[in-house]
């Protein structure tokens, strides 16, 4: 089956769309992506097996905005629209794969066009991360665009109809799939989970012993991934400014808007922790295993929102395979994973002291700790949560299309 891609930004490096190609590309299918395209790009390329076509949608934030406005008015982002008009015959699309809420309704309207499949796949659920995305945006005109055309309660409908008319939609935790169709009568057959793990070959990367090198001899609390509001890095900041005097570092690997960064830079001035918080900044995914391997615990902090609630964060999985505990916060369906596989603790999501707290526990405890981290590899090397589990059940959508 030729199966076209959708994304709304740049590719690469999203690690999800990444997996999803490959696991695609092993079964046999041919894939065709259609994304946004950076400064320098070729408007088509061929990586990896996949077919890029890239379009130029602008770069800068006041041209991502306008588009924001266009899409939330109608559904439709009309560059992708018109260029998917002629791409999709171009290359013979028989299935389209749109990642994400935005760009859905467009896939749609092609649809109309064309009578091809839609597999609507949601990395998250878009109409509540609006609620706090934006929570630290300092630029007036940002504001106002989210107030007016960002409303969650606009895109929850937005979201129903492409749930209500895609052939399949893809949720990435099962408390997702559920909400789906508790919240919008969605049949339970169209809604498969293809959760977040990560493939074996994520231990195979070269290893960096001395990634945290600038820490000293410390126990090192590692966060790694998007920085965001509902990431809880203040959370943890906070937590970590009771342990004041203790021999613990936390290193934060990643990137943000410059807003946020700024943000908490300034929180831990205020906290006074400049000498135990390290900014790592943007690292190559070919790192990541080094920096969770070479932690003596993975944070995962998130705020609990409807949002979180019902997520599954690719990092979890990566830091139980890097047989390191985990620390998450007490979010519906992290919990559940801490419970079901014992490969770390939880925290109350709203309390640095309870964070502070099980640290503690952990730091006096190195039995706890290496018993913590067996259980990660158990459940993810050992056991199914691995990606070359989990890709069989997207591999099973484009085969049961390919039936009916």
């Amino acid at each position: 089956m030729n199966i076209g891609m959708l994304l709304n930004a740049p590719y690469p490096p999203d690690i999800r769309v990444s997996k999803e190609v490959q696991a695609l590309l092993g079964a046999g299918h041919q894939v065709y992506l259609l994304c946004l395209r950076r400064k320098g790009e070729p408007y088509t390329e061929e990586l990896n097996g996949l077919n890029i076509t890239r379009l130029d949608g602008g770069r800068q934030n006041t041209a991502l905005a306008l588009w924001d406005a266009v899409i939330s008015s109608t559904f439709v982002h009309p560059l992708f629209y018109f260029k998917l008009l002629r791409w999709v015959k171009k290359h013979g699309i028989e299935a389209l794969h749109v990642h994400d809420l935005p760009l859905t309704g467009t896939a749609l309207a092609i649809k109309k066009n064309y009578g091809i499949p839609v597999i609507a796949d949601f990395h998250e659920n878009y109409p509540d991360a609006l609620q706090v995305w934006f929570q630290w945006k300092k630029n007036p005109l940002a504001r106002l665009k989210n107030k007016l055309f960002m409303q969650p309660e606009h895109w929850r409908k937005l979201e129903k109809k492409a749930v209500l008319q895609a052939d399949r939609v893809i949720a990435v935790v099962e408390e997702m799939r559920q909400r789906l169709i508790d919240t919008h009568g969605a049949e339970k057959n169209k809604i498969v989970v293809v959760t977040n793990t990560e493939s074996r070959s994520f231990t195979r990367q070269p290893l960096h012993p001395d990634i945290y090198a600038a820490c000293g001899n410390r126990f090192i609390l590692a966060y790694a991934g998007h920085i965001g509001p509902s990431r809880g890095i203040d959370t943890a900041l906070r937590g970590l400014a009771i342990l004041k005097g203790k021999p613990i570092a936390l290193a934060i690997t990643g990137a943000g808007s410059a807003d946020v960064m700024q943000k908490l830079k300034n929180l831990v001035s205020e906290l006074s922790i400049t000498d135990q918080v390290y900014f790592m900044g943007y690292q190559p995914f070919s790192r990541f295993y080094s920096l969770m391997h070479f932690a003596d615990v993975n944070i995962i902090p998130l705020k609990l929102t409807v949002q979180t609630d019902n997520s599954a964060p690719n990092k979890l999985f990566q830091a139980m395979m890097a047989g390191k505990p985990v620390l998450v916060s007490s979010c519906t369906s992290l919990r559940r994973m801490m419970e079901s596989t014992g490969a770390g603790l939880v925290f109350r999501h709203d309390s640095p002291e309870d964070f502070a707290e099980k640290v503690m526990e952990l730091y006096g405890n190195k039995d706890l700790c290496r018993t913590l981290g067996a259980n990660g590899l158990k459940a993810t090397l050992g056991g199914t949560l691995n990606w070359e589990y989990t890709s069989k059940y997207l591999v099973d959508i484009y085969r049961s299309l390919s039936a009916s």
